[in-house]
């Protein structure tokens, strides 16, 4: 699943801009209408429309522009549409030629009938159900959702047309292998090509490695990490095609205490983040990517979490750049809070399938990111059910036949309540003692986690760490003695927590909830939305922040 690139073989255009939107009924097939109103791409229309029936519609709305491309036969072009929330129906003159099955994956489709104008429709239904990831349900109508950031609708990610040779380069997986006294890179290539050429450059652009082996050593190469983010450039050219991909050279393994990055330790710090900002929603916007970033080495953090869907093909790109490692997460979040959650009524084999099928779509897309370290298959989902530990066995058997990275699942159950510890490698719980338990008392919060954490090492010897923990704090609010949603509340709160992170060898790393404010649904404890963050949402420092770039600046 390789990123349209241009070079001298490929072309890509970009539809990126103003597009024509609509709501829509459930009989629209890219017929031509009347009744748009103009809509940027990517972005979510929620954030942009200012008529409430429209920014909560529950249903199908519509995308649709023309486009005019230079067309050369000896080509063949394809459509790729980063992603849209959630699944959609994409038509090209009117013609039906594909579907996106979810809201947070590249939709890759073959152009075969391009005219000298063509009109391109993407008609996107909004509606969670069981059969969903996330999940939701549809009850009179609205749409009811459990989990805690807001559901927009919209082309989210970047719009593509790609234009490749005839015999062209498909995918290339990079396999990095470090041993004692070796360091190895293995590629694969998918490709109906006879040879292939292998060029490797360093990051000053010098030639390292040149072979037409696909197994090959980089001398004495530079490894991947934190502190020194090196990524190198693999070329591979055949005789019609040619391809650059960005890679890092690292090792990840783990004991019944530890995550190690190339034979080294690590202890995970940092905050999980949304894909969300004023205006765009969840669009992606590569100033506030950057910032995002920008603020995390700021709090000398060292990792985060794609908290709880996967984020953008850009981000991930940032992650290696800047020596962020990551948890990466399919959208498999709101599998809890309604009664039976697993069953054949609610979330079922079909879900299954569709959970396994965007697992393999996860490291198909982001399998050559030496910062992706740990792959996590759900968040918070019901797993003190029986029927849990079936689901989430198949689930995990699945997730290890594609990939060797360690698996988590992020836990809300108690170590007592739940199923599944056992098909995991490290342990990640979410936890907000002094926040939805014990509200405003920053006394239990020490021996309340403390307690946690060694019920959860003594019943499964693993490493651990709290992938969230945060308290919703109003900027600007304070007081003294503290009280909750200030800024000192928010700051007590976190060292508590702390405190007893510090106190366990076999802890990992903790992340807090969250690095920016989010929006979410309506609610009586969300004024406009969430806000965890250590950051506003437009991305200034609360009292908390200064907190924790000291904190990691020692760890």
């Amino acid at each position: 699943m390789l990123y349209p690139k241009s070079n001298k073989y490929r072309d890509v255009y970009n539809l990126n801009g103003l597009w024509k939107f609509k709501t829509t009924n459930e009989s629209y097939c890219g017929a031509a209408e009347d009744g748009w109103q103009l809509m940027p791409v990517p972005a979510s229309y929620n954030e942009i429309v200012v008529d409430k029936a429209i920014r909560d519609h529950v249903g199908k709305v519509v995308y649709e522009r023309e486009f005019s491309i230079p067309v050369r036969k000896e080509l063949t072009y394809r459509l790729r549409i980063g992603a849209t929330s959630h699944k959609c129906e994409i038509y090209l003159n009117g013609k039906k030629i594909g579907v996106g099955i979810n809201g947070f994956f590249p939709i890759d489709l073959p152009l075969d009938d391009l005219q000298e104008t063509n009109r391109l429709s993407v008609v996107i239904d909004n509606r969670l159900t069981f059969q969903t990831l996330p999940v939701g349900k549809i009850v009179d109508g609205k749409q009811v959702i459990n989990h805690d950031f807001y559901n927009f609708t919209g082309i989210h990610r970047d719009v593509l047309i790609y234009a490749l040779p005839e015999k062209h380069i498909d995918d290339i997986r990079i396999k990095t292998v470090v041993g004692n006294d070796y360091e190895r890179v293995c590629v694969e290539l998918d490709t109906n090509c006879e040879h292939a050429h292998f060029t490797v450059f360093d990051k000053d652009k010098k030639i390292v490695v040149e072979t037409d082996s696909s197994d090959f050593r980089i001398p004495t190469p530079e490894l991947w990490c934190p502190e020194n983010p090196y990524l190198y450039t693999l070329r591979v050219e055949t005789e019609t095609d040619l391809y650059e991909e960005r890679f890092g050279v690292r090792k990840i393994s783990w004991n019944e205490k530890s995550l190690f990055l190339n034979d080294k330790p690590i202890y995970l710090k940092g905050c999980c983040m949304h894909e969300d900002f004023f205006i765009s929603g969840k669009g992606n916007n590569s100033a506030v990517n950057v910032r995002n970033f920008e603020l995390l080495k700021w709090c000398n953090a060292n990792s985060t979490r794609t908290s709880h869907y996967p984020y953008s093909e850009e981000i991930m790109s940032l992650a290696d750049e800047y020596g962020i490692m990551v948890i990466d997460e399919v959208p498999a979040v709101g599998m809890n809070w309604w009664g039976q959650n697993f069953s054949p009524e609610t979330i079922n084999e079909k879900t299954c399938e569709l959970h396994k099928e965007l697992i393999k779509q996860l490291i198909e897309r982001d399998k050559n990111h030496p910062s992706v370290i740990v792959l996590s298959v759900a968040n918070e989902a019901g797993t003190h059910e029986a029927e849990a530990r079936t689901y989430f066995e198949e689930v995990t058997s699945f997730a290890r036949s594609v990939t060797d990275l360690p698996l988590t699942i992020v836990e809300f159950s108690t170590a007592d309540d739940s199923k599944i510890g056992d098909l995991i490698d490290i342990l990640a719980i979410n936890r907000y003692y002094g926040w939805y338990y014990d509200h405003g008392d920053i006394s239990v919060i020490k021996d309340c986690m403390r307690t946690e954490l060694m019920k959860w090492h003594e019943k499964y010897n693993k490493p651990i760490m709290v992938a969230e923990f945060g308290a919703d704090t109003i900027e600007g609010l304070h007081a003294l003695p503290s009280e909750s949603f200030s800024e000192e509340f928010q700051k007590e709160y976190l060292e508590e927590n702390c405190k007893a992170f510090d106190e366990f060898d076999f802890f990992i790393g903790e992340h807090v909830w969250n690095l920016a404010d989010f929006k979410t649904k309506q609610g009586l404890t969300r004024i406009r939305g969430n806000r965890k963050g250590v950051f506003t949402k437009d991305r200034q420092p609360k009292l908390a922040a200064y907190y924790l770039k000291d904190r990691w600046g020692k760890k």
